[in-house]
């Protein structure tokens, strides 16, 4: 994972004006549909549900439902805006931990690197333990204009995010 992350901030920083913009634009509308979902889950209950349980569930959900693993597109997205100090720590954290085999490697002792808000959009969608079908329905409506998006944005974080040591 860590070399996903790695990948995602040489783009971020390799990238032209022109296609931190159009990265920009792609992620705006990755974050319209995360939010569209959002809404949906705050609407049904999910969301408050979800913080007020994390006291007492410390975060299981985030252990075994939630993605082990984050592409470069995820980082990316999560990256493009992120303070340096904070990308610093999420670079480290990644390091350290690793990848793991049975929950998110970003998950610190109190809870996910990202606050709830920032999460990457792969995770939004994960209320294993509170959603019911409707709501899955729901989500996936989205998902062939997810994938168009995530897909673009894939495309521009290859290209601008190649390791200088594989152009041999």
């Amino acid at each position: 994972m860590a070399a996903e992350l790695e990948t995602a901030l040489r783009a971020l920083a390799a990238m032209n004006p022109q296609a931190a913009r159009e990265a920009g634009n792609l992620i705006t509308g990755i974050a319209a549909i995360k939010s569209k979902i959002e809404d949906r889950a705050r609407a049904l209950g999910y969301a408050e549900k979800c913080r007020r349980s994390i006291a007492v569930c410390a975060g299981e959900c985030c252990r075994w439902h939630f993605p082990k693993h984050l592409s470069r597109v995820d980082f990316f997205a999560a990256v493009f805006t992120l303070p340096a100090a904070d990308r610093a720590a999420l670079t480290s954290q990644v390091r350290r931990t690793g990848d793991r085999v049975y929950q998110c490697p970003l998950l610190l002792s109190d809870g996910c690197i990202f606050s709830f808000e920032n999460r990457p959009t792969v995770c939004t969608a994960a209320y294993p333990c509170l959603a019911g079908s409707g709501y899955w329905e729901y989500k996936e409506r989205f998902r062939n204009e997810l994938t168009r998006l995530r897909k673009a944005l894939r495309k521009l974080v290859d290209k601008y995010g190649v390791d200088p040591r594989d152009e041999h």
